[in-house]
């Protein structure tokens, strides 16, 4: 039981290490292009970006910051988020809370409130509905707790 634990914990630090590389090469490109989330009081708005490219967005922020968002939204008003999986890693394991909607639920501000300065939580499978009835998928939204 604990080989099966250490293995998926070694595979999930690679995952992370993998990720973390990704970001830092995409992090200059995406803040000079716009494409960085950003905090507007308590919403949290997605860059409107569905390019492969553009793998993620990543952002320090303080835990107090994230326990006050209430939404996301996305930053091309055209299209509506309609659901989106927030995941992050507690105590080595990888725990994941589904969001159906754009709303910051109580389950993810008990998620963020067990997680401690330099602890990651990813924002994945944002799924946008647009004008045209067709669902988009979003680049993954990623922050660094302060």
């Amino acid at each position: 039981m604990k080989t099966k634990n250490f293995k998926a914990m070694k595979k999930a630090v690679s995952i992370i290490t993998f990720l973390v590389l990704i970001i830092a090469f995409n992090s200059n490109t995406n803040a000079q292009q716009g494409k960085q989330p950003f905090l507007s009081g308590t919403e949290i708005i997605v860059p409107f970006s569905t390019t492969i490219a553009d793998t993620a967005s990543w952002e320090r922020q303080g835990k107090e910051v994230l326990m006050k968002v209430e939404k996301l939204t996305c930053s091309d008003k055209d299209y509506e988020i309609i659901s989106f999986t927030v995941i992050t890693l507690i105590d080595q394991n990888v725990v994941e809370v589904k969001s159906p909607g754009n709303v910051w639920t109580t389950d993810i501000k008990n998620l963020v409130k067990k997680l401690y300065s330099g602890d990651t939580v990813w924002i994945e499978g944002i799924k946008t509905k647009g004008p045209d009835g067709q669902i988009k998928m979003l680049k993954n939204v990623i922050f660094r707790i302060q």
